[in-house]
């Protein structure tokens, strides 16, 4: 366990027997996420990115599966393609207190008003 560094002040005690006493505590740095991509339910980006992934899945080549290799070739196009149709679709937000499920476009858009 690391020791904390700490220091009793005798010269700013005043008319008490008492010393402030300071301590260092190091606070680690933690990555805090503060965006995140999403489509919005019920809306047109989700239709279209439903629709183009419905389409695009069928193109995917799947009639050879005889090899642990040919599946994990699929798979990854798969990923591939769905990361891709997401990141069209979708849209960059920041995470604030307003990035509840009921927030929605018309909320914005009156916010950015004022």
């Amino acid at each position: 366990m690391e020791e904390i560094d700490n220091l009793i002040l005798p010269k700013s005690r005043s008319l008490s027997d008492y010393a402030p006493l300071t301590v260092d505590i190091f606070i680690i740095k933690k990555y805090i996420q503060d965006k995140w991509q999403t489509i919005i339910r019920n809306s047109k980006e989700e239709e279209r990115f439903i629709l183009e992934l419905k389409n695009t899945i069928r193109n995917i080549d799947t009639t050879d599966l005889s090899s642990k290799e040919l599946l994990e070739e699929i798979v990854y196009e798969y990923m591939r393609i769905s990361d891709s149709i997401w990141y069209k679709f979708s849209e960059n937000i920041n995470i604030t207190k307003c990035s509840k499920t009921w927030w929605n476009k018309e909320c914005r858009i009156n916010l950015n008003k004022y």
